[in-house]
């Protein structure tokens, strides 16, 4: 499968446009630099998710969840908290091992979570 790339773009585009919604006015072509930034550091985990057998649109799903959780405004033109956020998303769904009991705890943490925050 492949990533689809028309779609990451929108949805990058709408997490860039929600960073720096307070800083209204904004001029589009900022947006769309950020929105590009964006794209560029989510099409790099492509490989790596793609390596680890999974669909490599859960990258559009990903920045989708963060869209809507962690981008709150204002988060203005940085990428750090992007890159950092994504990166913590993908390595949960494409872990690079397995993790030892003590470590694995956790998982059981994040599946808790997500029980209660999936729709009923």
């Amino acid at each position: 499968m492949d990533l689809d790339r028309d779609e990451l773009k929108t949805i990058c585009y709408e997490v860039a446009k929600s960073a720096m919604w307070a800083r209204r006015p904004v001029d589009v072509d900022r947006i769309t630099a950020l929105a590009e930034q964006f794209e560029r550091i989510a099409t790099d985990h492509c490989e790596r998710i793609i390596s680890r057998g999974r669909d490599p649109n859960l990258i559009i799903r990903a920045v989708r969840y963060l869209a809507r959780t962690l981008a709150p405004p204002p988060m203005g033109r940085g990428v750090s908290w992007f890159h950092g956020s994504l990166e913590t998303l993908i390595g949960l769904a494409c872990p690079a091992g397995r993790l030892d009991r003590t470590t694995a705890l956790f998982l059981d943490d994040l599946a808790e979570g997500i029980a209660r925050a999936r729709p009923s």
